[in-house]
């Protein structure tokens, strides 16, 4: 694994912020991490390259301890936040002038080709940039001397559509050489080049696994109830937001195994019945995920 924490804590005082994180990257892969705003995933990437020290537990980044990552550790490792500081007195090309010496691997021919599909001006000042034409800065930046790992927190926030293409092209290009984790809302966007995924909410991991895995055992299931009915309260605990309304039943199922298995779960319940399935998007089970971790901490409160 390119990455892994072992019983990962962080906590602020009384706040406890990552919760026993145990999250395993595989080297090659691209790994997105979503979850709810607050879930810990900015502090779980910021770790990983040590900004942040954890509480507790241990975090591994290309083999090396993340407290112990050397300058030559770095020249491997590339980390893009949407709040990234820049030398604002710098033109474009001034800056990337100034990376070049920075790192052994650098690519001119690869800066140049994403200069130009990115249109980035290079008289202009940093200083002058939009935040779209300021995260394409960053994101050449970290692309152009071939990390072995890039690390993206919400790359995306904040850009218009046109400038969201030009960054995944971007990435599309270099996924196959480089191992990307990457945290973002933007879950449209990134879905076709990711291929793994981790759910975090408060602090917590509550799975990881590959995109084919998480879309085979996720379905939008709308049932024709054979009379009227209520939901029992022992349904099943991967049910997500069932719903009844008159004999209709919706439902988001989270251990989906084939169709004659999904029949058989219902008309125990239910008796006779009719229904169809839906394969789900990535950004549609991801809402899925959040909506049901709100509810139950409602509940829980309650």
């Amino acid at each position: 694994m390119i990455v892994n924490t072992q019983n990962l804590n962080k906590r602020y005082g009384r706040v406890q912020v990552l919760q026993d994180l145990n999250l395993q990257v595989p080297e090659g892969s691209a790994f997105a991490l979503v979850g709810t705003n607050g879930a810990g995933k900015t502090t779980t990437l910021r770790t990983l390259v040590n900004i942040i020290q954890p509480t507790s537990g241990t975090v591994t980044v290309l083999g090396t301890d993340s407290r112990r990552l050397s300058p030559q550790d770095f020249t491997q490792i590339g980390y893009v936040s949407e709040n990234q500081m820049l030398p604002e007195r710098l033109t474009i090309e001034q800056y990337f002038n100034y990376l070049r010496a920075l790192y052994p691997s650098w690519d001119r021919g690869l800066e140049k080709d994403l200069r130009r599909r990115m249109d980035l001006p290079p008289d202009r000042s940093l200083s002058k940039l939009s935040h779209g034409m300021r995260m394409k800065a960053v994101l050449v930046a970290g692309l152009a001397f071939r990390p072995k790992l890039l690390i993206l927190d919400e790359p995306l926030s904040g850009m218009d559509t046109l400038i969201r293409d030009e960054v995944v092209e971007g990435l599309l290009e270099q996924a196959d050489e480089t191992t990307i984790l990457i945290s973002s809302h933007e879950l449209a966007e990134i879905e076709n080049f990711t291929s793994h995924i981790a759910f975090m909410d408060q602090g917590v991991l509550h799975f990881q696994e590959s995109i084919e895995s998480l879309r085979s055992r996720f379905r939008e299931v709308h049932v024709i109830l054979s009379s009227q009915k209520e939901l029992p309260d022992n349904y099943p605990d991967s049910w997500l937001a069932p719903e009844i309304n008159g004999h209709s039943l919706s439902l988001i199922e989270s251990d989906y195994q084939n169709h004659d298995a999904m029949y058989q779960k219902l008309s125990q319940i239910f008796g006779a019945i009719q229904f169809d399935e839906e394969p789900m998007s990535l950004r549609e089970i991801s809402k899925a995920m959040i909506k049901s971790s709100r509810d139950a901490r409602l509940r829980k409160a309650a």
